[in-house]
């Protein structure tokens, strides 16, 4: 095995999307064409809301910012508001895997980061090939959704984005 599937295998390992999962199954997924690591710099964008979601991220390190409010016409601005912050180990960009297939917020990196990529297609494909692994993919794939839309109800309903956010003047 190369070194760079190595590296995408360990941080495949410590993605909350496949934790705990074989690590023959992870050796699958990081042989899939499609997946490498790419770096992005501070203030990057990684995707906008509303492109064609054809990728799923790992953060392998870093920080990235999930913004609501930032079309893809749109400058970016201060006034964005940041619905979660995703750190090592965070999955990004699940609607890769889930149809319509775009991404409903946008992604910026908030310091240097390193991420694995990953085609929702491809990887749909291997799940189709493999139950069990497609069974423990969406396993994770639903907890995550399942996370952020309790997540976003915090901060778009009731105000409260503690989760994310270290300091808010926004009383809980």
């Amino acid at each position: 095995m190369d070194i760079e599937r190595i590296n995408v295998v360990n941080a495949l390992k410590r993605s909350e999307m496949f934790l705990g999962l074989e690590d023959k199954y992870l050796e699958m997924i990081a042989s899939l064409p499609s997946s490498h690591e790419i770096t992005l710099q501070s203030g990057e964008i990684l995707f906008r809301v509303g492109e064609h979601a054809d990728t799923l991220y790992m953060l392998k390190e870093g920080r990235v910012d999930l913004v609501a409010g930032v079309s893809p016409e749109a400058e970016l601005g201060k006034q964005n508001l940041v619905v979660e912050i995703v750190t090592t180990g965070g999955c990004l960009g699940w609607s890769a895997m889930v149809a319509p297939h775009y991404y409903f917020l946008s992604a910026i990196a908030g310091v240097p980061s390193v991420l694995v990529c990953i085609s929702g297609s491809e990887l749909m494909a291997l799940s189709d090939k493999d139950y069990y692994l497609g069974y423990r993919v969406f396993n994770g794939l639903a907890g995550i959704i399942g996370s952020r839309l309790r997540d976003y109800e915090q901060v778009l309903l009731r105000g409260r984005r503690w989760p994310f956010l270290k300091s808010n003047n926004i009383s809980d």
